[in-house]
């Protein structure tokens, strides 16, 4: 094995509540197939530190130390050549991960690099950048390989991050963008992109025109979503040819316009999971874990936990089955306490499966059998089981929820994909069990 270690500096960009500017929080190394997150002593030191991810955090300020300086623990390191979960997941999928890899000359599979070429356009507030070779081994890398028995004699070559590279989690294409005027492009000369576009597929054209209706729904219903529009190709300036006429364009709630950046992580990174099982542990483990993830750290949890309720209503009345771990997230505007963040992916999944075989969607189609049969005994009982109180009164607020969309919904759906109206429409009338009584 080579003796030579390569290193990433990890910042956090804090808000003005914390003092605001950009911290340094610690260093991401790799030795040979070891991938290694060491935090600075001051970091693990402090109290009052800034949250990465409630993954990191234990039951009390001693146990957070301990992970945060731990020798071991799989959230700091791998042996396989594969980042902490927390890390994987701020990496792209499917046809996004083979552009960022081209576009740094690496394979998909070098997590490393991947993460090295987006550094200055990660989701939340985080950035990650090179330090001159020239530069000493820090203490806090050396230290931790030394106490190992790991022969590190020299620092290695790491290119700067890719001009205008961005890591956005996810399989549907998109590119991170900034928008000037009317006009929204990828060239962002170094910039982080505070507006994601998001293409349709040849397998559904209408994707754009379903994703955005969706967003329409839950605004009519009230819920907080990250803003949505619908742009033209012409509006968007991208680094390659697309044959769709319609682009969906939205805004970040992690990177603002005027480059603010506020953190925020997926429930996948929150409750550790890796991306491949973004889908988690079923909805009896998951999803009262989630509420009371809010209901005890949120500074509002009546709040947060009534927004988390309500929108697990609209997705099953609107087929979302793809509201997986990491299509819900929380935020962090303070710096340190968990919010719930906007809705963000919301598709109608449902509307695809007609005609298809059993081997498509099979994930979503076995979600979408639960979903359709949850009825408000099961509801309540998993309120119950997150603790909440008053749980009859949850339910109750939920059955208005039910009733304000058939009287909202239809008018919004006259714009809608046919596939996706009808889904919705039939799904209103009593094609889920909640909305049959």
């Amino acid at each position: 094995m080579s003796t030579s270690i390569r290193y990433l500096r990890l910042y956090m960009h804090l808000p003005a509540a914390l003092g605001g500017g950009r911290r340094a929080i610690g260093y991401l190394s790799q030795y040979g197939d070891i991938l290694r997150v060491s935090f600075e002593r001051d970091y693990i030191a402090d109290a009052d530190r800034p949250t990465l991810s409630l993954s990191y955090r234990g039951a009390n300020e001693r146990d957070t130390e301990s992970i945060l300086s731990s020798a071991r623990d799989a959230r700091l390191v791998r042996t396989d050549g594969r980042w902490p979960v927390y890390f994987q997941n701020l990496l792209p999928e499917g046809h996004n991960r083979e552009r960022l890899a081209h576009e740094r000359g690496c394979s998909p599979d070098d997590e490393f690099e991947l993460l090295a070429a987006a550094g200055h356009d990660l989701m939340g507030a985080l950035e990650v950048e090179p330090i001159p070779p020239q530069e000493d081994i820090p203490e806090v890398v050396r230290y931790w390989h030394t106490t190992q028995g790991l022969d590190v004699l020299e620092p290695g070559f790491v290119e700067s991050p890719v001009a205008d590279a961005a890591s956005l989690p996810g399989i549907v294409t998109k590119f991170s963008a900034v928008q000037d005027g009317r006009r929204y492009t990828v060239h962002r000369r170094g910039a982080a992109g505070s507006v994601i576009l998001k293409l349709p597929t040849t397998q559904h054209p209408d994707l754009v025109a379903n994703e955005f209706t969706c967003y329409r729904l839950c605004q009519a219903l009230g819920l907080q979503t990250a803003d949505a529009s619908i742009v033209s190709r012409e509006q968007a300036e991208l680094p390659e040819h697309v044959p769709f006429e319609e682009i969906l364009a939205v805004q970040r709630f992690d990177h603002l316009p005027d480059g603010t950046r506020v953190h925020m992580e997926e429930f996948n990174q929150a409750l550790g999971y890796a991306p491949r099982h973004k889908y988690g542990k079923g909805l009896k483990q998951d999803w009262p874990t989630m509420l009371r993830v809010l209901d005890r750290l949120s500074p509002q949890p009546v709040q947060d936990t009534r927004e988390f309720l309500a929108r697990t209503v609209a997705a099953i009345l609107m087929g979302n089955t793809d509201a997986h771990l990491k299509n819900w997230a929380l935020i962090y505007p303070d710096g340190r306490q968990p919010r719930l963040a906007p809705v963000y992916d919301c598709v109608c999944v449902a509307a695809f499966f007609e005609g298809t075989s059993a081997q498509q969607y099979a994930v979503n189609k076995a979600i979408d059998h639960t979903m359709v049969r949850l009825g408000w005994d099961d509801l309540q009982a998993l309120i119950q089981s997150a603790g909440l109180l008053r749980a009859s009164r949850h339910i109750a607020l939920l059955k208005e929820l039910v009733t304000r969309a058939r009287a909202e919904w239809p008018a919004l759906l006259r714009d809608a994909p046919p596939a996706m109206r009808s889904t919705v429409l039939a799904r209103l009338a009593d094609g889920v069990a909640i909305a049959a009584g």
